[in-house]
């Protein structure tokens, strides 16, 4: 069979979503600074030879070309003032600055807005009139600032193709790829049923937050059924053969180091080889090979928020008003230690150091023990009021606008940046923005570990690989007291995803296939990463995610705005 498919992936903008041009640094539609697309589907799109070690290109050492900050931690500048700075310096030949540029809906809000300041600032009746439109002032703002627009709940089928290509050559050319099994439901508790266990024996549930109903994969289509029960062990001397004739699918028991195990959990092994051609049926056809996988998942999924007190519509599931957290339900660092909670900052709050990435002690994505990270974490900490100093919820969110307000969003490196080099060269994409925060909390033993998946725009038109944080955080026990919630569980674990603005929000139009536990190793991790392999004839490889049919959205959207130093 041939083929010859060219596929890419469209740059979108990290903070709205929107498709962009590629050319311009300023989003058109946000108008919040864009430096290229996500760098972590590049990470996970590494080649080695098959059953070899991955190519991992370095990242440079020390401060970025240009920087004067050596190895201290850069300065809080407002991110308002950089979008300036880059709005001014894209002004070349009278080009209007790209953030300017806005929907027309936007645009037309945005001039409702602006007019209406303009009358409250400069007319006569200015007293009045402040008086009277007071209540509004909340609503005006909304409009000019930039914001996600997420769904509450969503149903639909996702697809990822997946292609190798090769030839013409005189050699076969071999390939493999390993994609994670999702797990059926992933919960508001990591996938446990239970969120709470209570004081009279009675357990508070979980709520589900993304369920995927099925599985398929196939070579033109998607038509072989992937069990995504946990038990279920399908072996390569069973495997499913394709129908281009030469590949093979096998989904084989977790565990194991070698190129044909699944390291991390469950996952489905493509694999197969393009034979070789004699050089008369290359002269005769020198068309390209390409192998194709295509895989689908119905999936069905829900916003929750973690926040007791987010601004959020009352539709949106979760512990808004509840049974969730806040700053003044928060537990203090000490309280870290706590039954229950203490098995967390046993595997992850207690680890300062996680993943090495060259193996030799020196480039940990994770570092919480570098000089830049605890000056940062250091300020953020001084920062606070005296009141909220020993406040886990406080220090932890203080972190997250600080990454979220400090870090410009950029190109990923081929390895991603750590922690530290994330923050001293002021920029990074989504993994390595996580990898800030989680260093930056760390410090102070709060627990933070990975999910990973798959990013979708808010009208699912749009996928992008992605990689964001889970947080666990102590309820105070006055707060447990009140609740009745027993002292074993006396926490909650949350999402948080830095470059998307979600603070212990999950939202639907995202699709999770991996969540760190805490027996995971740094090579677990490492092997969500490095699941392509293939020999050095096989010339490409490629991918594309696309939304199938229409999703469902019955119960309509809500929107969270990003505001400067909130």
């Amino acid at each position: 069979m041939n083929h010859q498919i060219a596929m890419r992936v469209m740059a979108r903008c990290p903070h709205c979503m929107a498709p962009m041009s590629g050319r311009f640094s300023i989003c058109e539609t946000c108008g919040r600074i864009v430096s290229g697309a996500s760098g972590l589907q590049s990470r996970i799109s590494r080649s080695t030879n098959i059953g070899g070690s991955p190519t991992m290109h370095r990242a440079r050492r020390g401060a970025p070309p240009g920087s004067a900050m050596g190895g201290r931690a850069p300065p809080p500048v407002p991110s308002e003032i950089r979008r300036r700075q880059q709005a001014a310096s894209n002004r070349i030949g009278g080009e209007t600055p790209r953030r300017l540029i806005r929907r027309s809906k936007e645009r037309r809000n945005a001039t409702v807005a602006l007019v209406l300041v303009a009358v409250l600032l400069f007319t006569p009746a200015q007293d009045p009139l402040m008086e009277g439109f007071d209540q509004y002032f909340d609503d005006i703002y909304n409009l000019m600032t930039p914001s996600h627009e997420h769904p509450v709940e969503a149903e639909f089928t996702f697809r990822s193709t997946y292609q190798f290509e090769a030839g013409p050559s005189t050699s076969s050319s071999d390939f493999m790829y390993k994609l994670p099994i999702p797990r059926a439901q992933r919960t508001s508790y990591g996938f446990d049923p239970v969120m709470y266990g209570m004081n009279d024996g009675t357990t508070y549930p979980s709520e589900v937050i993304q369920s995927v109903s099925e599985m398929r994969a196939g070579s033109s289509s998607a038509t072989e059924s992937i069990p995504l029960s946990d038990g279920a062990i399908r072996e390569k001397s069973n495997a499913i053969q394709l129908s281009d004739g030469f590949s093979q699918i096998w989904w084989p028991a977790v565990g194991g180091s070698g190129s044909e195990d699944c390291q991390y959990g469950r996952c489905m092994i493509w694999e197969g080889s393009i034979p070789a051609a004699t050089q008369i049926e290359i002269d005769a056809n020198p068309s390209i090979v390409i192998a194709t996988l295509e895989v689908e998942y119905t999936i069905h999924s829900y916003a929750y928020s973690w926040w007791q007190d987010a601004d959020l519509p009352s539709n949106v599931k979760g512990m808004t008003g509840g049974m969730g957290i806040s700053k003044s339900t928060s537990g203090t660092f000490a309280d870290l230690d706590n039954t229950g909670i203490s098995y967390y900052t046993n595997a992850f709050g207690d680890v300062p150091l996680f993943y090495d990435r060259g193996s030799s002690g020196s480039d940990y994505a994770i570092d919480s023990e570098s000089s830049i990270v605890t000056e940062v974490a250091d300020m953020i900490h001084s920062s606070l009021p005296p009141e909220d100093q020993d406040n886990v919820f406080a220090f932890s969110h203080a972190a997250f606008i600080w990454v979220r307000d400090n870090i410009q969003y950029a190109d990923g490196l081929a390895l991603a940046r750590s922690g530290p080099n994330c923050i001293q060269a002021e920029k990074g994409d989504c993994d390595e923005q996580s990898n800030a925060w989680m260093s930056i909390v760390r410090t102070k033993r709060v627990s933070t570990w990975y999910e990973m998946g798959i990013l979708g725009s808010g009208d699912f038109s749009q996928w992008e690989a992605h990689g964001w944080s889970n947080i666990v955080l102590p309820l105070s026990e006055e707060a447990c007291n009140e609740r009745n919630i027993a002292s074993t569980s006396c926490y909650i674990i949350g999402v948080v995803d830095v470059v998307n603005n979600k603070w212990l929000l999950y939202t639907p139009s995202v699709y999770s296939n991996f969540v760190q536990k805490a027996e995971h190793s740094a090579d677990d991790v490492d092997s969500v990463y490095t699941r392509i392999y293939y020999g050095p004839t096989m010339k490409s490889f490629e991918h594309a995610y696309s939304t199938v049919g229409t999703p469902s959205i019955p119960d309509g959207t809500f929107m969270v705005n990003w505001n400067e130093g909130e």
